[in-house]
């Protein structure tokens, strides 16, 4: 099954969207519309129509330092400029609603998004009401970088460590697991994944090498998963079935390999363990009735694949791999029973960063 995707996955074409480099992609849940972002240059935004062998801008979002659509009907858009949010018309392009705080956080990597209703706007560490335009509340600021995201429930913002309740905007608790990470829900709402975010250190900038999973109910850590090499980013596809993590070596500008690698979620190590034991009796019965055993290359390629493949509520209200495509594995620091994310084999996709953060699964 493996083999059969990498075989299936190829490029189907290439487009320039912008003059510099692209640091995230949108795709809406039809596939039919693509949101990107750059950093410098404009258009620093744009929304793409996108059909086969046909990429065609619809408009630019010039002033636009990162776009997402409404989580609903996705009929508009969210953009943030700095401490400011603009609400735009998907069919028309023209501008709905702005939100520009009194007294800005200045969050150094503010990023404006819909409540999961789309009653709500959150941006800069200010909760918006988009029907009426009006503030509703300004969540004190704990931390330098991070505004905050909505959890899936509709009844928590997550801003760095801090998890608030939107009901009474009371602090619910602290998740030190999630300083500085960038907040990936799964598309059901019961695995939180997290990123790392881009480190400046005094000779250069640095990305983790590891992905972490946690319980979206309680916060409780699952497991954390070393790939060895610096994580960019992670998307889940619309099935919560596969996760695709984009993996460099080297550093933002100096990235001597970027790939993508996918990781199965849901299988244990030991149902692929009892796979291979199975596959493993069907052949020695077949050397008892007579038939010609495996030869000696074919015990080798057998004995490399068993390799490549071994990888390893609370009610909401409460509260890596090798170089080679062969040798992927992915590395749980937590052995506990959660912990069910294992590294499809022969998974590794060469990309060029400049053109994929997020893989568009949906």
């Amino acid at each position: 099954a493996n083999n059969c995707l990498i075989d299936c996955v190829q490029e189907e074409a290439t487009f320039q969207c912008h003059d510099s480099v692209i640091n995230h992609l949108a795709a809406s849940r039809d596939q039919s519309l693509l949101l990107t972002s750059s950093l410098w240059r404009r258009p620093l935004s744009a929304l793409w129509s996108v059909k086969k062998q046909y990429f065609q801008m619809q408009f630019a979002l010039s002033e636009e330092e990162y776009v997402e659509f409404s989580k609903v009907n996705q009929d508009r858009i969210v953009g943030t400029k700095a401490e400011v949010a603009t609400i735009y018309d998907v069919a028309t392009g023209q501008k709905l609603t702005t939100f520009n705080p009194r007294i800005s956080n200045q969050y150094t990597r503010n990023r404006a998004t819909f409540s999961p209703g789309d009653e709500f706007v959150l941006s800069d560490g200010v909760l918006w009401d988009v029907s009426s335009g009006k503030e509703i509340h300004k969540f004190d600021k704990l931390n330098q970088t991070l505004s905050g995201v909505f959890h899936p429930n509709g009844l928590e913002v997550i801003s760095n460590t801090e998890v608030w309740d939107l009901r009474t905007f009371h602090l619910l608790r602290t998740v030190s697991t999630l300083d500085q990470c960038q907040v990936i829900f799964s598309p059901n709402g019961d695995t939180i994944y997290t990123v790392t975010l881009e480190q400046e250190t005094e000779d250069d900038h640095s990305y983790d090498s590891s992905f972490k999973t946690l319980d979206a109910f309680d916060y409780s850590s699952i497991a954390t998963f070393d790939v060895k090499k610096n994580v960019y980013s992670l998307s889940c596809n619309k099935y919560d079935t596969q996760i695709a993590v984009v993996e460099n070596q080297g550093m933002f500008d100096d990235v001597q390999e970027s790939l993508v690698r996918l990781y199965d979620v849901g299988r244990r190590r030991d149902d692929e363990d009892d796979g291979e034991e199975e596959d493993d009796d069907d052949d020695l019965e077949g050397s008892e009735d007579g038939s010609a055993s495996p030869s000696a290359s074919e015990d080798e390629q057998q004995g490399g694949d068993e390799n490549a493949n071994d990888g390893n509520n609370e009610d909401p209200q409460g509260g890596g791999g090798g170089d080679s495509p062969n040798a992927s594995e992915a590395n749980a620091s937590d052995s506990d029973e959660e912990a069910v994310i294992s590294v499809s084999g022969s998974s590794d996709i060469e990309v060029d960063i400049d053109a994929l953060e997020d893989l568009l699964f949906g």
